[in-house]
């Protein structure tokens, strides 16, 4: 059943993404604001539309949650967290760093059991059945090996509302960056998480965070050999606004650099 999700989850992600190149540096492509940081265009609508259309009449007994708004409650096992932009803010500028996000999160297990993170510029499809292993365009791939968290290269976001919001990140940025060989803001969390699956990077932390944002990454980098927890090492939950991922070996020094800052 779970490779059929995969198999099924992946060509939607691909229809989205044939969406989303189609208005990438077009002025076509509308943007309007949700607040003064917090944008979105109605290439986001028409894909979480394709999304949301093509799921529900595949599989009309399973939830889903889309970040723009759509939903459809069913009384079946799995829950689809959907993202259909990831990235937006890059998108809207002509940054070609954004991704197709879609997580199936099984009621019975309690876990996120199926996930794909889809990049339409570079044709980077990521996925993972739960015990399968994580694939890129059908290659296996694996977490960093690096066990010193000095030469870690991380990646990391902050909120939109980091003018006003104590809870931004810039302490933990603070705390963070001198004791690592570098971070990257990429500004897509399901890249970044992607990234982390695949070697790219060695670790990963963000607050405010949404399921959305995270289902289908965290399945990608535990099923790639890393560890994904909350900040203080607590099992990831995706509706809890908080993500450290790793590739495992540096996790430890990563929670002790984040302890007394969990929302939870």
């Amino acid at each position: 059943m779970e490779q059929e999700i995969l198999l099924f989850a992946e060509e939607a992600a691909r229809g989205a993404g044939r969406i989303l190149l189609s208005g990438f540096r077009s002025a076509d492509t509308v943007v309007s604001y949700k607040s003064s940081t917090d944008l979105v265009t109605n290439m986001d609508r028409a894909s979480e539309e394709f999304l949301f259309n093509s799921i529900r009449e595949k599989y009309p007994d399973h939830t889903i949650i889309a970040e723009e708004g759509s939903r459809s409650s069913a009384a079946g096992d799995f829950t689809w967290y959907i993202d259909p932009l990831d990235g937006t803010n890059n998108y809207a500028h002509g940054i070609a760093q954004f991704s197709v996000s879609i997580g199936i999160y099984s009621q019975s297990a309690g876990a996120v059991t199926a996930g794909i993170v889809y990049d339409p510029f570079h044709d980077e499809m990521f996925s993972a059945n739960r015990g399968d292993g994580a694939f890129m365009n059908g290659v296996k791939i694996s977490v960093s090996r690096n066990n010193d968290i000095g030469v870690s290269i991380l990646a990391t976001g902050f909120p939109y509302d980091k003018a006003s919001n104590p809870n931004n990140n810039l302490k933990e940025f603070a705390r963070i960056v001198p004791k690592i060989q570098g971070i990257r803001r990429m500004g897509s969390a399901a890249l970044d998480l992607a990234g982390v699956a695949c070697g790219r990077f060695d670790g990963y932390w963000e607050a405010g965070v949404k399921p959305w944002d995270t289902a289908a990454g965290s399945l990608l980098v535990g099923e790639g050999g890393g560890k994904v927890t909350k900040y203080r090492g607590g099992k990831y939950d995706p509706v809890v606004p908080e993500i450290l991922a790793t590739n495992g070996l540096i996790h430890e020094s990563m929670i002790e650099l984040l302890s007394g800052n969990s929302f939870v």
